[in-house]
């Protein structure tokens, strides 16, 4: 029986915000993902391959239901007192409800700009029904041999983007 398959491409990111898709430093990117809390397949915008590495150790997980790149802005009251904004790299909600906004930085940058401070404001302001906790992921908490290997299963089972044709 001969099959005729139709192409649905993935649904657009969710991001707040278009990141800068040029950058001497660092890689930027997108990937299709399917989790549960998806209807279709979605693509996932990353802004570094810290990012990248967070993502792929994340879409393995089986209790992760839903990721969303770059998530609405949080209003929060820097350091000089005046008003600040920030945005977190991904809101992670885990198959028990939980919401997570994350905050993905190398080591190096969290140290120099004194990023925990700034970020205790911003978890500080962060309203509960935007999320449940605040977390912060550096390099030293990534093992990359592990995210290679994360990666690898994900270029194995990616989602289909065809169907039968009805």
């Amino acid at each position: 029986m001969n099959k005729n398959l139709i192409y649905r491409g993935p649904e657009p990111s969710h991001a707040t915000r278009t990141i800068s898709r040029r950058s001497r430093a660092s890689l930027r990117g997108a990937m299709v993902a399917k989790l549960p809390g998806f209807n279709t397949p979605r693509i996932l915008q990353f802004e570094s391959a810290l990012e990248y590495a967070f993502l792929c150790l994340t879409l393995v997980r089986d209790d992760i239901q839903h990721i969303w790149d770059q998530p609405p802005v949080v209003h929060y009251v820097g350091r000089d007192g005046r008003p600040a904004k920030h945005i977190f790299d991904f809101l992670v909600t885990m198959t028990g409800g939980e919401r997570i906004a994350v905050a993905v930085k190398p080591m190096q940058r969290v140290i120099a700009r004194n990023f925990l401070s700034e970020l205790e404001r911003v978890a500080a302001a962060t309203p509960k029904q935007f999320a449940d906790r605040v977390m912060l992921v550096t390099d030293r908490h990534l093992d990359r041999v592990a995210a290679a290997a994360a990666a690898r299963k994900l270029a194995r089972t990616r989602p289909a983007l065809t169907e039968v044709a009805a």
